[in-house]
């Protein structure tokens, strides 16, 4: 990977940046960020992780369970069975499927009301709520904050893909949005948040990201990393201060979800969600926004 420095790496990062501005205005990927730090893809799972972690029930966020020649992966798992939250066909079947594959777990499938009375057949109990899609009557606003510093190089390595199952890298830009509600006339300094940002991509600089599933081994200095791929065998030792384990793949996604787990608990309780540009060379990136809970900010 090519090591960019000084005036070139702004010049860069400044390019990205416009770019993201006038390509980034899609669809936003809504994220929802519960008390132990998972990235939560809806607010009705938001819920049932507050109610868990509001009793004290240990849970995991959707950690693969091997069944036969298959994963099957529940929203939640606690001690004693699986949860599953969700209003499709897709999320029915696997109520369906835990249920048989694990006979003596309990699964509790949890939905909106609206599709409650149409799931009692699958044979485990059905939680329902009414998901209150009225936004507050209180003021929100909306700041962005973009700078050539926001830019950070890493590599990484994506196995299951032919192009990008080998080591390679990219030059990264990064614009944040911050939602909340305005404390004597602003959201947060514009100075604190450059500060936060920065320190923060700090943490992920010149950093080889690979999902922790390849780490065959460690020991005090470094992971074993190894897989098999289209562009042949992998086996790597790679020292542990220039290595971020993610725990899903490498890609552009799951860097954003990196880079908010970082700077959320770093927000002041006035933010309330927070977004994040995240920039994969110069045509492509990742637009995502996580909805913060004061228990996220404590």
């Amino acid at each position: 990977m090519r090591k960019l420095v000084g005036e070139p790496k702004k010049l860069l990062a400044s390019s990205l940046q416009a770019r993201a501005k006038k390509s980034l205005s899609g669809k936003r990927r809504i994220a929802y960020l519960d008390p132990n730090g998972n990235l939560l893809s809806s607010a009705l799972e938001l819920s049932v992780a507050k109610i868990l972690h509001f009793a004290r029930v240990e849970y995991s966020y959707k950690s693969p369970l091997p069944s036969g020649s298959k994963q099957l992966t529940p929203t939640f798992a606690i001690k004693n069975g699986y949860i599953v939250v969700g209003s499709n066909d897709g999320d029915k079947k696997l109520a369906e499927e835990l249920r048989r594959a694990f006979p003596k777990k309990q699964v509790l499938y949890v939905t909106k009301a609206t599709m409650g009375s149409t799931l009692s057949e699958i044979g485990s109990p059905i939680a329902s709520a009414l998901v209150d899609s009225e936004t507050s009557a209180d003021r929100l606003e909306s700041i962005f904050v973009d700078d050539p510093s926001f830019a950070f190089d890493y590599s990484h390595i994506l196995p299951w893909t032919k192009k990008c199952s080998v080591l390679h890298g990219h030059t990264s830009a990064v614009m944040i949005e911050l939602i909340g509600q305005p404390k004597k006339g602003m959201i947060v300094d514009f100075g604190d948040v450059k500060n936060i940002v920065k320190e923060s991509l700090g943490q992920m600089d010149h950093k080889l990201f690979i999902s922790r599933k390849y780490m065959v081994g460690q020991d005090s200095k470094r992971y074993w990393i190894r897989f098999n791929g289209p562009n042949g065998d992998f086996d790597l030792k790679v020292p542990k201060t220039s290595t971020f384990l993610l725990e899903g793949e490498a890609t552009i996604e799951n860097l954003a979800d990196a880079v908010l787990k970082i700077l959320a608990p770093k927000m002041p309780p006035q933010v309330q969600a927070l977004g994040v540009y995240i920039y994969e060379g110069l045509n492509k990136g990742s637009h995502l926004i996580v909805s913060l809970t004061k228990e996220n900010q404590q």
